[in-house]
This record gives structure tokens, sequence and C-alpha cells, in this order.
């Protein structure tokens, strides 16, 4: 420091170690919690079974009452999941395959009428 100002070095000194105890401090990263259905999506299972093995899955819960929602560490579920696997998950299943939405497909109204315009697509009937 010359003069009563600091000098390029001496800022990027300064800089570097305010760095150098921000990173110290740090506290780990928490991982994110996932819901039901992202435990589902994520591990190929149906949602149904994420809820009837919950407790085996670690799920944290989220209130007190009968229907408080429910949250899932991803490496508590992965070690669970490879528990099952393994045959050692106090005798619970292996996880169900999800299940396939059924769609349903529209019915013909029979009326013979017309209808709308879908995407620029007129009926022909």
């Amino acid at each position: 420091m010359i003069g009563g100002r600091l000098q390029p070095d001496d800022v990027q000194a300064i800089a570097h170690a305010v760095v150098e105890l921000l990173r110290d401090e740090q506290p780990a990263p928490t991982p994110r919690l996932l819901d039901a259905a992202e435990v589902a999506a994520r591990f190929s299972v149906d949602r149904g079974w994420v809820y009837d093995h919950a407790d085996a899955l670690g799920a944290v819960r989220l209130g007190t009452g009968p229907k408080a929602r429910l949250r899932f560490d991803p490496e508590k579920v992965t070690a669970a999941l490879s528990a099952f696997d393994a045959g050692k998950g106090a005798g619970a299943p292996a996880p169900a395959p999800r299940r396939r939405s059924r769609r349903r497909t529209p019915r013909a109204s029979g009326t013979g009428l017309e209808l709308l315009p879908v995407r620029g697509v007129t009926s022909t009937r």
C-alpha cells in the first residue's frame, strides 16, 4: 500500500483470501427431496407402490395428519431399492413395474352433425 491506496496486487490478494474463507464456511448442499410421483418416474415404479413402501424407502413426512405429504431422499431410495433387489428388503416385494395409463378413445357422437374444425381440419362425414 503506497500513499493510503491499495495497489491492484493487494486487492487481488484480499479477494483470494475472502474466497478461501467463504469456501471453508460453505455448508454441504442438502439433497433435493422428491415427491412420490418423482420417485415413481425416476425409478420406474408405480406411484402406488411408492406410497405402499414409503417407510422402507425412507419417507420424510411433512405434517402429522393421516394425509401428510411425503418426500424422499433419492440416495435413500436408491439404497432401499438395492436392498430389495438383494433380497434384504424386510420381505418387501421388488418394485412393481409402472402401469401404462389407459387413454379413453373418443366416441362418435352419432348425430351426423359436422364437427368444428380442429387445427384447420374439417370433418368430411
